[in-house]
């Protein structure tokens, strides 16, 4: 198949049909990311069940060990006999009610795969005896890769379910209280963000993984208001504005000097405060300046893998003179990104954007040979020659002017030592 079917001339990108389908989705090393079974367990006091066939089962224990969730995570290997026939659900009672009564925790995440998603089957009766007898809340996940691209995925129903534990909680609200929501490694509580917060007399800060237990998880009922730095949360937060009455704003992590100060001024309206960051964007611009002077003229490509947006990196990078030539993008470019693609549309037109999973890039690498500076593991992976800047959701976790800075420092580190994505899992067989 030709690359030409995977990408599309940034100038020609006006609406979501232009976007090069992908009629059979590539899910390679390279798009690797933070699971479904990761995600429930973010809720504090839950242990997640997974029951299915072997191979789902190891990619997914292996990606609970990465994230440090081995002691709450079970796995109950099943048949792909039985899974057809239904003889699999005594089975998955069984296995549950016995982790069930030896662990503590209050919520149970049942995770089923791609064979009883596409079967249809019915856990519900499953569900139902299970906390009737043991009075632990169970509920039903997919980690079900046919579901990208729809509408709501697994992963937005995971984090979205978390409303079942707070929507019983009295609505007492508390003017000092913010909740940000959508992290997956929390935000450092000595970083910019808690800074501005506290200065702009926010008292506590609620982020879902560091809530140790669900009565800390109760705090996030009686918040001023929700920030929300992923569009995973958009449906959480949508649940606890319509039915309880908390507003949110949309914030995600950005990277330009102009995005992050609109970022704060919605956050600002949100918890009605004003935000001091004029002089901390000043001293952010000064700090940044040589550090974007070594990189001008460098062939660069940015992924959808990074924390943030691709095309809005992009812009950045563009506007202070770096030679961004290409992006890849995944599945459905987010409503948000629009306004973005727009931005930068009219200041580099010619740059190419690919589907990181359109089959037509499997192995194709030689195109983007010259590229200098790849950010997102899913552009180290086709740009083998590039210094590689994860610029990961898994890494250290920063917000404001400050994610600026950490980024450029990130970048002159891997210019100082390089490494190659593509080289670590084909040259090595090191497996993500």
């Amino acid at each position: 198949m030709d690359l030409d079917h995977a990408g599309i001339r940034l100038e020609h990108l006006r609406k979501k049909p232009d976007f090069p389908f992908a009629p059979l989705e590539g899910v390679g090393p390279n798009l690797a990311g933070w699971g479904v079974i990761e995600t429930c367990l973010l809720l504090p006091e839950s242990v997640a069940v997974m029951a299915g066939p072997s191979a789902c089962l190891r990619h997914s224990a292996f990606m609970a060990h990465a994230r440090g969730f081995t002691d709450r995570f079970h796995m109950l290997c099943l048949s792909e006999l039985d899974m057809t026939l239904g003889n699999h659900l005594d089975k998955v009672e069984r296995g549950v009610a016995d982790i069930i009564a030896r662990r503590d925790e209050k919520v149970v995440f049942l995770i089923v795969g791609c064979p009883d998603y596409i079967l249809g089957t019915d856990f519900s009766g499953v569900i139902r005896r299970l906390e009737e007898k043991t009075g632990r809340r169970i509920i039903l996940g997919a980690m079900a890769p046919i579901t990208i691209g729809l509408k709501e995925s697994p992963f937005t129903s995971a984090y979205t379910s978390f409303f079942e534990f707070l929507k019983h909680e009295p609505r007492r609200l508390d003017d000092g209280v913010v909740n940000l929501l959508g992290t997956f490694m929390p935000l450092s509580e000595s970083g910019e963000l808690y800074q501005v917060l506290t200065e702009a007399g926010m008292e506590t800060v609620v982020q879902i993984p560091l809530c140790r237990d669900l009565a800390e998880f109760s705090r996030m009922a009686h918040a001023r208001a929700s920030v929300v730095l992923h569009p995973l949360a958009n449906g959480l937060c949508g649940k606890m504005e319509q039915e309880m009455g908390i507003p949110s704003c949309f914030a995600p992590t950005s990277y330009g000097f102009s995005t992050i100060r609109e970022q704060y001024g919605l956050i600002s309206e949100a918890i009605g405060r004003a935000l001091p960051i004029d002089d901390r964007e000043q001293e952010a611009r000064r700090a940044a300046e040589p550090l974007l002077a070594d990189l001008r003229g460098k062939k660069t490509a940015v992924g959808c893998s990074i924390n943030g947006s691709p095309f809005e990196l992009a812009l950045f990078l563009v506007q202070n003179g770096l030679s961004v030539d290409t992006i890849f993008a995944r599945g459905t470019i987010k409503p948000y990104e629009w306004e973005l693609v727009e931005r930068l549309r009219a200041v580099k037109p010619d740059i190419m954007v690919y589907n990181a999973s359109h089959p037509a890039l499997c192995g194709r690498t030689e195109s983007f040979d010259d590229v200098e500076l790849a950010y997102g593991v899913d552009a180290g992976i086709y740009c083998v020659n590039a210094a590689n800047v994860p610029l990961s959701r898994y890494q250290e976790q920063k917000y404001g002017y400050e994610a600026t800075l950490w980024m450029l420092e990130q970048t002159h580190e891997a210019l100082e030592h390089p490494v190659s994505n593509y080289e670590w899992i084909y040259g090595r067989n090191f497996l993500i």
